[in-house]
């Protein structure tokens, strides 16, 4: 069941069998150098079991699924929004590396705001990136309102917080 579209993505529930793709994602370390360590292949499947048993929880609101490109049906990556521990919706994405450089951060945000607002209802939304990702913060700059720089402690890293409502 397609989530919500965009121009040349559609985005989904995981699967179990994005596995692969999923692993050449979380184990890459240029993807996953300003988010966490990279993944083996069993933490990766871990992971993806995690993401995927969100579906049915009615205990926390945490909603990550795959990022299709329409024309070839391959996995591009994952996007989602869940309530951080600042009670705040933070959304979230991530690109297979092979998939960098095609605009389809961009494309994924926008689309992950109509989303958000228009079917699951949200009024604000919030995104986090080190000031080292500048690929992300280059994204976030264009589509949302930059909010504050801070160091974080957790991640070890200077990071700017952005928001957007409705």
């Amino acid at each position: 069941m397609i989530l919500f579209e965009t121009k040349r993505l559609f985005i989904r529930r995981l699967e179990d069998n994005d596995l692969e793709s999923f692993y050449d994602m979380q184990g890459n370390p240029n993807v996953m150098r300003y988010i966490k360590k990279t993944m083996n292949f069993e933490e990766s499947k871990q992971e993806l079991n995690r993401f995927i048993g969100y579906y049915e929880s009615t205990d926390n609101f945490f909603k990550i699924w795959a990022v299709i490109e329409r024309n070839s049906n391959q996995f591009v990556g994952i996007c989602g929004v869940y309530e951080n521990d600042r009670s705040e919706f933070e959304i979230a994405y991530r690109l297979r590396e092979c998939f960098w450089g095609n605009g389809f951060g961009r494309e994924i945000a926008k689309g992950l705001f109509g989303y958000c607002f228009d079917q699951i209802k949200l009024n604000e939304l919030t995104a986090y990136a080190s000031t080292d990702n500048v690929s992300s913060i280059r994204i976030l700059e264009k589509e949302m309102n930059y909010v504050e720089e801070f160091y974080a402690e957790k991640e070890n890293s200077i990071e700017r917080k952005y928001t957007l409502k409705k």
